[in-house]
């Protein structure tokens, strides 16, 4: 019913203790009770996973070209909620579980790119993590099952890039690795330069890019430049 279960809190409360943070993943439906949960609770650092999962937002008919406006009136609405938070954070992924099929079609990618640009924008760039979210292939990396195909990590990388070409490059660096490097307690996003973590590579003088917990290696290959 998108309420909390007392038991479920009491170990929530625990996090804290630890210095851990919570990754929620919700339906838009459950994110008030999300927010509620999170206002009672600051000390605990919220990630919320896939943009906050709208489902089927443009659904996976070639022929649908506009977006529901009912399952993004729902989804806005909570997540501006939990954007209201300062301790809670996003993660920019699964992009395909929202618009199916995003790469295949220029309005279907404009419909997505929408939706992450309006999320940067509600939540702020140092709130914003770029995530793979790269577990078994690209399709179901990125939809979950409900398309047919879905960038690989590279594919993906650039997209979001491209996307964000008019953030500034101070910006981008937040989004692309140091929200998660400081939400996650990676290493120490309070410098200004970007940081050197060779020593912790196996890699020749690469940097890792965090996405969601999944360190991409970065600089030995010339994917793309952040």
């Amino acid at each position: 019913d998108g309420g909390i279960v007392p038991e479920f809190e009491a170990g929530y409360t625990m996090l804290a203790q630890h210095g851990l943070s919570f990754d929620a993943q919700f339906a838009p439906e459950q994110a008030p009770a999300m927010a509620d949960l999170a206002l009672r609770h600051p000390d605990v650092p919220v990630i919320i996973n896939h943009l906050g999962k709208p489902r089927l937002v443009l659904g996976p008919d070639s022929n649908a070209t506009e977006p529901d406006k009912g399952t993004i009136a729902e989804w806005r609405e909570g997540m501006k909620l939990l954007a209201a938070l300062p301790h809670v954070y996003v993660k920019l992924s699964m992009l395909g579980y929202i618009v199916p099929d995003w790469i295949t079609e220029t309005r279907r990618e404009e419909v997505i790119r929408d939706l992450v640009l309006e999320t940067v924008e509600m939540f702020g760039p140092k709130r914003c993590m770029f995530a793979l979210n790269w577990f078994l292939g690209a399709s179901i990396s990125d939809n979950d099952g409900l398309g047919s195909v879905g960038p690989d990590p590279v594919e993906l990388t650039n997209y979001m890039s491209k996307w964000l070409a008019d953030f500034s490059d101070e910006d981008r660096e937040w989004i692309f690795a140091k929200t998660a490097e400081k939400v996650y307690n990676l290493v120490d996003a309070s410098i200004d330069s970007p940081v050197d973590v060779s020593e912790q590579s196996s890699a020749p003088k690469a940097k890792k890019a965090y996405c969601s917990g999944m360190a991409v290696l970065v600089g030995a290959l010339p994917i793309l430049a952040l």
